[in-house]
């Protein structure tokens, strides 16, 4: 287990404070050195009642950067929101001081860089351990709409129950400034993903290849792809697959996955999480959906090579049952296909040819329909799509579907056939949220076509807009994807209908971001304070405030008005610490919080 690796670690040592080492922060003793990084120091700090500390101070070079210190600021209030036992939490910080700092928890033990170093390469029981904790703290921070970004060896702490990710590099927008960045690019080189590493934006997928990285070095002793310069582990890391060969045969699949390439198409932390008595797993789900992570037990499986040998080009017949689903899906993850669906729908399919170009199916080639349907959950190619109604859940990738209106006139009225478009594709934006206005386009069509109606599907299940080409995404979408057949006409044209490629899953909205400025007043009539933190408020949000000691984590009451955005803090408390945090809340959005810590004079002014 690891704590048995642990305490075959030499013990982490802690360096004296040198000459330019401040003596205390915050009220705060400095006691040592942790260690120093590109962006700061961290201290060993230690409270008045002896509770240790972790304390991690801003270069000075750093600090007149004033966009610098508003991305510090949401970092700091985004790591406030996230609690995990395998997370460092945070005690106390203050972004406002001549060098801003935070304070988390002490976890005293070596990091996994540290074991590796030493020992080489871990037990398989020891790695199950470590990833189980590695992944409940992801989902923690996955959970909360935020991106760790630098998961790896140094940033994981064997501690005495088991393993703490530290130095979250949370941020709430792609370009955001990380709390343990050590240069322009947030990561380590060898455990960044590929798209960390070409500079494209990082999602919580990112974390998670992270986490396949360090399994792999935790598991064989070495990263996945090798060592050596910046470019050439880059240009592994984009282009090669990884050579499993070396890692026990139970870690192969959940390696394998989490380094998949395509961010889509890695497992989610949800997913991979488990006790760490046990060994990794992923429950089974029943779609692919595009971001959402594809299950471990479809990527190889006893039936995946009969069914992707078998798949149908164009599926048209009923959805199939949950268990035959499954399997047909087992098989097309295995084969490499694109999936797309939602909810209990059927996932389709289509093959694009060797040009990735779509095909146009012609309902005279394909030959004729039965008049009812066969019930067969596979239907053979030559299975034409019903005209008079399209299939609710849209084929994830274009599949362009001509409606031939001469096909049952007279011989004799079928000479001048109508033209056919040579369709392009239909455009949607990939990511979506909740109140955004869809506008589905046809693009890169010849012609282009003069009038469109479309039919959205959310989830799988199609969505009546009065053939509207513009959707509001809803909140009853969230945790959905979205697509849209569009169907073009043009005078003297066989009318074609195309379908997008999905969205992302629609992600829960958040409400705005509280924040307030602390004031104090002098008591009217005992000695002390009338502390203030008036926040602009929407009436559609509840607004709830805390206030906490630092010092002793005592909270703080107001017996006559009861917590809200001022409160009375007796003379007893002079020079103490104080923390205030604000929660904003509304049903079917995610919360958010805003905290900020502000230290009491050393006397109240007398009263006059």
């Amino acid at each position: 287990m690891l704590s048995d690796v642990a305490r075959r670690v030499r013990a982490p040592e802690i360096a004296p404070p040198t000459a330019g080492d401040p003596p205390e922060l915050g009220g705060y003793e400095i006691r040592g050195r942790l260690g120093q990084g590109g962006m700061g120091v961290v201290y060993l700090g230690v409270t008045r009642s002896g509770r240790l500390l972790a304390i991690k101070v801003i270069h000075p070079e750093r600090t007149d950067e004033r966009e610098f210190r508003a991305r510090f600021r949401r970092e700091v209030s985004a790591a406030t929101k996230v609690r995990s036992r395998r997370m460092a939490a945070v005690v106390d910080f203050d972004v406002d001081a001549p060098r801003p700092w935070l304070a988390t928890e002490y976890v005293p033990g070596p990091t996994l860089a540290q074991a590796i170093a030493e020992l080489g390469s871990l037990p398989e029981p020891a790695v199950r351990e470590l990833v189980a904790g590695l992944a409940e703290a992801l989902d923690a921070i996955h959970r909360e709409g935020l991106v760790h970004r630098d998961v790896k060896p140094a940033n994981v702490l064997l501690g005495p129950d088991g393993p703490v990710l530290i130095d979250m590099g949370i941020v709430a927008d792609s370009d955001a400034t990380s709390l343990t960045t050590t240069g322009l690019q947030p990561g380590t080189p060898q455990f960044m993903s590929p798209e960390q590493a070409r500079g494209e934006a990082v999602t919580t997928a990112s974390d998670m290849w992270s986490l396949g990285a360090v399994t792999h070095l935790a598991a064989a002793g070495t990263p996945p792809f090798g060592t050596g310069n910046l470019a050439t582990v880059t240009y592994r890391i984009v282009h090669e697959t990884p050579d499993l060969s070396a890692l026990p045969p139970g870690l192969r699949h959940l390696v394998g996955a989490c380094l998949a390439k395509d961010p889509a198409a890695r497992p989610t932390a949800s997913a991979v999480l488990t006790s760490p008595a046990d060994p990794p797993y992923v429950e089974p789900v029943h779609t692919g959906l595009a971001g959402s992570g594809v299950p471990l037990d479809t990527v190889l499986g006893a039936e995946s090579s009969s069914a992707a040998t078998t798949a149908p080009d164009r599926p048209t017949a009923p959805a199939p049952s949950d268990r035959v689903r499954r399997r047909v899906l087992t098989g097309l993850v295995a084969a490499g296909l694109v999936l797309a669906g939602g909810g209990g729908a059927a996932a389709l399919v289509h093959f694009l040819g060797p040009d990735d170009s779509p095909v146009v199916t012609d309902p005279e080639a394909e030959g004729s329909t039965s008049a009812e349907p066969s019930g067969d959950p596979s239907p053979s190619p030559s299975s034409k799509e019903p005209k008079e109604k399209p299939s609710a859940t849209p084929k994830s990738s274009p599949v362009a579907t001509p409606v031939d209106e001469q096909a049952d006139a007279p011989a004799d009225e079928q000479d001048a056939a109508p033209a056919r478009f040579q369709p392009g594709a239909v455009a949607i934006p990939a990511q979506v949220q909740v109140g955004q206005e869809l506008i589905a386009e046809a693009t890169g069509w010849t012609p282009q076509p003069a009038t469109t109606a479309c039919l959205w599907s959310i989830g799988g299940e199609e969505r009546d807009n009065l053939g509207s080409c513009t959707y509001t995404v809803a909140l009853d979408d969230v945790g959905k994807t979205v697509q849209v057949r569009l169907t073009g006409a043009r005078s003297g044209y066989a009318e074609a209908s195309l379908v997008s490629n999905a969205t992302g899953t629609v992600p829960q909205p958040s409400v705005p971001q509280p924040s307030c400025t602390i004031t104090l007043d002098d008591g009217q009539e005992h000695l002390g304070w009338m502390a203030h933190c008036e926040v602009d408020q929407d009436p559609n949000v509840t607004y709830t405030w805390a206030w906490v000691d630092v010092e002793t984590g005592e909270t703080i009451t107001w017996a006559e008005y009861g917590p809200g955005p001022r409160i009375w803090l007796r003379g007893s408390y002079k020079g103490h610490r104080v923390r205030v945090t604000v929660t904003a809340e509304r049903a079917g959005y995610r919360s958010a919080e805003f905290a900020t810590t502000f230290t009491l004079p050393d006397e109240p002014a007398p009263i006059e």
